[in-house]
Parts: C-alpha cells; structure tokens; sequence
C-alpha cells in the first residue's frame, strides 16, 4: 500500500491553473488580433501604394539610390517587406526618360548611398541623366562621399552625368581605377584533401581556375587585361565628355586619387560642398516658385496605367535575371539570388506570342549563365515566337555571357551597353573528390555497384581515364551546339564564331565589333529596334508591356490566402538543406554549367 498524501487546500494549486490559462488566451488573442491588424494595415497601404497618385504642376523629383537595382521583381516571392513596392532598373530609366518630356518636371536630385550596380547599369542610369539634361532640366547629385575608403570610381563615373555634383562637407571622392580580382581556392582544397577534376572546352574558360590552379592562366590574364582595360577606357572618356577634360587628364586624376573634398572641389571634381538639405533648397530655387520634392518612386507610380491594356499594338518585354536553370525553385549556385527559371520565361514567350495585340518583343537579359539545357528551352522558345511572326530584341543587362549568350543568339536584334560583359561562348564541368577528405576526417566509405560507370559521379572517387575522356567529349559536343547555334543566330560561319570563342569574354563595345552585338544602348534602344522591326510608323502608339504583369503586393497576397500559387517560393528561405543539395551536386557533375566568373570590379 502506497501512502498518498492530501493537498492542504490553502495550496491556490486550481487558482493557479486557472490563471495560467487565462493569460495564455489572453496572450493568444493579442497576438492573433494583432496579426489581423498589421495585415488590415498592410493591405490597406498597399491597397493606397496602387492607387495612382496625383502629381503637383512643378516637381523636383528626388531618389536615392542605394544597394542594388533588380532587373526584374520575382511575382511568386513575398519578403518581409513584400508591402513595399520596389522599382526595377527600368522603372527608375523609364521614370527619367518620361520626366525628361513632362513640363510638369523641373529638377531632379539622387542621392547615392553606397549603390551596387554593374558598369551596364551605370552606364544606362548616365543616358538617362543625359536625357533628362537635354531636355534643359537641371540634375543634382548628392553623396556623403565617393567611395571613402574604397574604390568609388563607379559612382564618380555616375555622378559625372549630372548637372551639379555636390559633396558632403569632411567627404572625399576615391576615384583609383578598375581592377578585376579573382580568388584561387586550390591552395585551401589541397589542405582539405579535396580534389577539384573540372574539364573545360575554351581556352579563356577560366572560372574553373579558381579550383584548379593557384592564379591566372596565361590566357586568362591576357583576356582579363584587355577586359579590365577597355572597362577603364570607357569609364575614362565618359568622364572626360562630362567634366570637359581630356582623358589623359582624366587618367592623371585617377592616378593620383583619392582625394578630399576640398582638393576634389579646387580640381573640379565636383562643383559644391554642402549638405544634402541645402541642395534640395537650390534645387527647388532652380525649378521655380511652388515647386514641390516628390519621389521618384510616386512619380514612376503616377505613370502606371497610362496606356490601356487592351492597346491595339504593344510590345512585351520579358525579363530574365540571374543563373539560368530548368525550373522555378530548383535549387542554383546563386544560393538563394535571382534565377532565371526555363519554365517561367517559356510561359511568358507563350503568352506573349497568343497575345494578337503583342507586335514585337523585347528580351532583356542580365544572367552570367547556367545549365545548357535550360538556356536551349528558353531559346526554343524565342525561335517559337519569331516563327508566329513576332521578331524579338535582346536588351543585355550587367551580364549576358556563356548561357545568357546562348540565348541571345537567337535574337532579331542584340543590343548591349558598351560596358556588358558577353560572349565566354565555352563550356565546363566536373566533379570535387572528397576522398582525401575523408581520409583526414577518419571517414571510410563502402561501395557495391552494376556498371563500369556507375560510380562516375560519385565523389568519393576520381574519374577513371576512360570516363575523363568520355566526359571530356561530352563538354566537347555541347561546345561544338554553341558554336553552331552562334554561327545559326548572328549569321556566321562557324570558324568566325570560334575565333571569338574558346571561352572568351567581351565588353559589349569590344562584343559589337566581333559581330556578337548588333548595336550599343539600352533598353530604350532596344525598344527603337523593336519598333522598326514590327514596321510601326513614327508616333504610332504601342506601349512596352510587361509579361508577365508584374503583380502588386495586394496580389501576390491574395494569391497566397486564396491559394492560387502552388510554388513553393512564395515565402523562400534557404536552408542547409538547400545549400548541400547545390554542394552535392557540384560534387556530383550538376556543375556542367555555361557561366562565367563573376568579377569584383573596384
């Protein structure tokens, strides 16, 4: 018998479980509540962000520009911020180019804050400056400094396009040049254990170098030389134009940069020193008595819905950005950045080419590559379109090399920034032995198999020599359907193509004298080919419309509580699982890509 003692019954044991349920309602009911409110709030601000605003009669429209500028917003991803309405490239170069013909625009300030753009992107923003400019509107530019302690010849290279160029007092413009860095792992690997077996077809393919060896190839440096300098060159001039100096004088200053602002201010760097409120202040004097700030980001707003969508003729742009795979959240190098899905762009081409109001299309491209397989359905897709009569205009962005170039080749037209990095027509692939690895870490792995190549990918053991020169002849046979789809698109022969191949990257000006681009500028270019090539007259209206539309954040969320998106991006988030899924298979030859090294350019 086991003695159980009685409660005393002043113990407050049920007052106790009493209260603690009442304040966990209690604490589940605020919090559900306030869920409820912040997404009533929510709505009903992105509910009024779409709502198109009204615009004052003088304007001196203001931006700041910082980090980066996408190229395209994903319609089946909500972020934290996913009530908040970001501008693209092109809705900031659209804003200007419309700014520049609106009366109602006096003026305009940007403020930089340490933006992250692509030489193309810099390049793109100045022509729209230079158009805003020409139109006899003042532009100012504002910076805390140009670059500090780092390199900000990028954005001194921005800021030249502008009217006025102010710094802030105790600021300092870095103007020291273009450099290209490219880290080498193989060091580290050789301690680690792991061996890195990539193949390559292209002489100038170089991204497996940073696995392979310990620096540049001969031939790699020699590419990267000439790429590093003709970026220089560009950067140089354009300063140059724009300060009113030669570019000898130009290079001198880079050379002796960085400077303060005081002695950047004495050389004619820049044209004020002051503080940001103060260059509002002038810049509202400029544009007149009652001159209102407003945004950019409203007044890109404001011009939303101007054209029907039931036009009559339009032209569709669709925008591909990133590495290019098969398919929406298939796992990508880019762990977790913009992806360029096969399916997704297919699904746009389609739409585009069963819309009978669609006359032509714009392609902009800003991708560094990807899988082969996935850049030939998008550019299957391209050839379905022109076939229905509707001719396509590829825009490059930063980047449209190796896979990105593939695509592109199929265009009507290529048109590219002088400072796009294309071409780096060449393929690689491989597999990292980790048995080396193992060993160190006291691992052993056991294996049973049917097949003399059944083990071929695994990467506890290095390829045979016969599966090397097997693999070897694979790369080889896709580099031999590149050469010959680019020789197809640009009309060429396929020797003239591999003289410009093996591998190798191009500016987009060194690019148009190789045949590989047809013609230097932007999107607005683009659309001016595309224009011509669907034969419609001066003046004839045909808006450039997205496809597919991009959703308001209204929308995207209405989709996600009605559950119209089955993708399972909505809400991303890269887990380990994701990033050993992407290691796993560069360990296991899904690496065979069509890219190129990124590049860091100071």
């Amino acid at each position: 018998m086991m003695y159980v003692p009685q409660r005393r019954k002043d113990d407050g044991l049920m007052k106790r479980i009493f209260r603690f349920f009442k304040w966990f309602f209690i604490l589940t009911g605020v919090a559900v509540t306030a869920g409820v409110v912040f997404i009533a709030v929510s709505f009903g601000g992105a509910m009024r962000n779409d709502v198109r605003p009204v615009m004052p009669d003088k304007m001196v429209l203001t931006y700041t520009l910082k980090a980066s500028l996408p190229e395209t917003l994903d319609n089946d991803t909500l972020s934290l911020d996913m009530l908040k309405r970001r501008m693209t490239y092109y809705d900031v170069v659209h804003a200007l180019s419309a700014a520049a013909r609106d009366p109602r625009v006096r003026a305009l300030v940007v403020r930089l804050r340490d933006p992250a753009l692509s030489p193309a992107q810099l390049q793109g923003l100045r022509a729209a400056v230079a158009k805003f400019r020409a139109a006899k509107k003042p532009a100012y530019i504002y910076a805390v400094d140009y670059g500090g302690s780092s390199s900000g010849l990028g954005d001194y290279y921005l800021a030249t396009a502008f009217s006025k160029i102010w710094l802030q007092p105790v600021g300092a413009v870095s103007m020291d040049g273009v450099a290209a860095e490219v880290p080498f792992f193989k060091g580290l690997l050789d301690k680690l254990g792991i061996d890195a077996q990539i193949l390559h077809e292209g002489i100038y393919k170089s991204m497996p170098e940073s696995v392979t060896l310990s620096g540049m190839s001969q031939p790699a440096r020699q590419m990267m030389t000439g790429l590093v300098g003709n970026l220089s060159g560009q950067i140089v001039a354009g300063i140059a134009a724009d300060r009113k100096m030669t570019a000898a004088e130009v290079q001198n200053l880079v050379n002796a940069a960085p400077y303060t602002g005081r002695q950047a201010l004495k050389l004619k760097l820049i044209d004020k020193i002051g503080f940001d409120d103060d260059l509002l202040a002038a810049a509202k004097q400029a544009a007149g008595k009652g001159a209102q700030s407003v945004r950019l980001q409203s007044y890109a707003e404001s011009l939303r819905s101007v054209f029907p969508p039931d036009a009559e003729k339009k032209i569709a742009l669709i925008v591909g950005a990133g590495d290019i795979i098969s398919y929406s959240g298939q796992p990508h190098l880019g762990f977790g950045g913009g992806a360029m899905a096969a399916d997704k762009i297919v699904k746009a081409f389609r739409k585009a080419r069963d819309d009978k109001s669609v006359v032509a299309v714009v392609f902009r491209i800003d991708s560094p590559g990807g899988a082969p397989e996935a850049a030939e359905t998008i550019r299957h897709a391209m050839i379905e379109t022109e076939k229905a009569g509707k001719p396509v205009i590829v825009s490059m962005g930063g980047y449209a090399a190796s896979g990105g170039y593939w695509i592109a080749s199929a265009a009507d037209k290529i048109v590219a920034e002088p400072a796009t990095i294309t071409g780096s027509i060449g393929v690689f692939g491989g597999k990292f032995v980790l048995a080396g690895l193992w060993k160190k870490l006291g691992v052993n792995w056991d294996s049973v198999s049917a097949g003399d190549n059944a083990m071929m990918w695994s990467a506890n053991t290095p390829f045979t020599p016969q599966q090397a020169a097997q693999f070897q002849a694979m790369l080889a046979h896709i580099y031999h359907d590149f050469i010959a789809r680019v020789a197809e698109g640009r009309h060429m022969t396929p020797a003239a193509v591999e003289a410009v191949a093996q591998g190798h990257v191009w500016t987009g000006a060194q690019a148009k004298k190789r045949g590989l681009v047809d013609a230097l500028g932007g999107i607005d270019a683009a659309i001016a080919l595309a224009r011509q090539a669907a034969k419609l007259k001066p003046g004839e209206q045909a808006p450039l419309a997205l496809f597919p539309p991009q959703k308001s954040p209204v929308e995207m969320l209405m989709d996600v509580l009605s559950g119209k998106t089955d993708d399972a991006s909505v809400f991303p988030s890269v887990s380990a699982a994701d990033i050993l899924r992407v290691a796993r298979g560069a360990a296991d030859g899904d690496a065979r890509l069509l890219q190129m090294p990124q590049m860091t350019l100071h």
